[in-house]
């Protein structure tokens, strides 16, 4: 795979500590927050602008630090604030080059900048790769990266698993993971048959065992270097942390350390 000059902008880093936070995920609203230094990145915002700068700023992050914003893709829950966060900090918003979000949901960022899945972007010590996902959403990608000496790889919102999510996840010290929904209370809720249908198909959400499954393969891998798992993007209709604590006391067999992020709280993660 050929590599690929991100923009000019220059940034230094020198020393160890890198803090990282999920502002909130769930049904409702989602975003990441990844600091080292003076430099930091914000993934996704389904927050009102107000209300992630907010909750970054009372986790310890200093929000005038955020350089990028990284979309992973076009619902509500995940681009809802990011237009305006990105006007108000000033900074770019990373799309899929192929993403209209400007035409189709009339957007207007403060600037942004198109990558390729597959190709790795570079600048200084941050260096990062958008990669398929399967969802309902147009161009739907999510990212692998390299911050501080750290890499993390975030995989949610996607129906299906592939090789490459599994290779990227065992290359990983640290892995956001999606545990949406339990099938049982999605098959037994109120959902109407068409929303649970779409959930459980390849184009929609992981569920608790699909999850548990991925880990253990990813994480017993040969050469494996995953130390830390954080469970997110539960359902607020379809899972609890008890029932996803039994799913994974259930299957789980690779052996590194877990948290489950509730619902709508901030986490918190290092």
């Amino acid at each position: 795979m050929h590599g690929k000059k991100f923009w000019d902008f220059k940034i230094i880093m020198n020393n160890d500590n890198v803090k990282y936070a999920v502002l909130g995920s769930g049904s409702s609203a989602n975003s990441y927050i990844f600091e080292y230094n003076d430099f930091a990145i914000i993934i996704d915002n389904g927050f009102s602008a107000k209300q992630a700068v907010e909750r970054a700023v009372k986790l310890g992050f200093n929000t005038e630090n955020v350089k990028y914003l990284l979309l992973t893709h076009s619902h509500e829950d995940h681009f809802r604030g990011i237009e305006v966060l990105s006007r108000k900090l000033r900074v770019p918003v990373i799309v899929h080059e192929d993403l209209n979000v400007n035409r189709k949901l009339k957007t207007h960022f403060y600037k942004r900048r198109d990558i390729q899945p597959g190709l790795f972007y570079t600048e200084g010590d941050f260096r990062f790769r958008a990669f398929q996902t399967s969802h309902d959403a147009d161009y739907s990608i999510s990212y692998h990266f390299e911050l501080g000496g750290l890499v993390f790889t975030i995989i949610s919102d996607t129906g299906a698993v592939s090789e490459e999510m599994l290779e990227l996840a065992s290359k990983s010290d640290i892995l956001f993971l999606e545990a949406n929904y339990n099938e049982k209370m999605l098959h037994e809720g109120p959902y109407p048959l068409f929303l649970k249908q779409r959930i459980a198909s390849n184009q929609g959400h992981l569920s608790n065992t699909e999850a548990v499954h991925f880990l253990n393969e990813a994480g017993m891998r040969e050469g494996s270097k995953l130390t830390k798992v954080y469970f997110c993007h539960l359902s607020s209709t379809n899972n609890t942390p008890a029932i996803l604590t039994a799913d994974i006391e259930e299957h789980l067999q690779w052996p590194g350390e877990w948290v489950i992020c509730r619902k709508g709280e901030p986490v918190a993660c290092n």
